[in-house]
């Protein structure tokens, strides 16, 4: 079952969510996975003129997912919280800083491009 733990507001106007999808694996012994999500509109400021807006949308779609899951593996139960928050600790340490600068959802849509399209395309730039 996915549950949404936590909404983390980024300074970029990003909003990420938290998923628990922790599942028992033996016995006492869980896999605490949470999966991390953020919605990035593909809009007309991160290309120049309206038609290579147009065909990244068509490629891509309204909007693109940032997706990332982060596991730890041989929680007993009564650690499941503990470990979930230490794990969210963490991203947020690491991850949250990158994730929040201004460029991010530009330079995220354009990845997605590329690898959408499987070539490098300059000229979206």
């Amino acid at each position: 079952m996915k549950t949404c733990v936590r909404k983390i507001e980024l300074k970029n106007s990003l909003t990420l969510l938290v998923h628990d999808t922790t599942r028992r694996y033996y016995e006492d012994y869980h896999l605490v996975r949470l999966e991390i999500e953020c919605e990035i509109a593909v809009d007309e400021a991160f290309f120049e003129g309206s038609g290579k807006l147009a065909e990244a949308r068509r490629m891509l779609g309204d909007s693109v997912t940032y997706r990332r899951t982060v596991e730890k593996m041989g929680v007993p139960f009564v650690e499941i919280e503990s470990a979930r928050d230490d794990i969210i600790s963490s991203f947020i340490a690491t991850s949250v800083p990158y994730l929040s600068h201004e460029d991010f959802p530009r330079k995220f849509v354009q990845s997605e491009l590329k690898k959408s399209s499987g070539k490098k395309i300059r000229s979206f730039a």
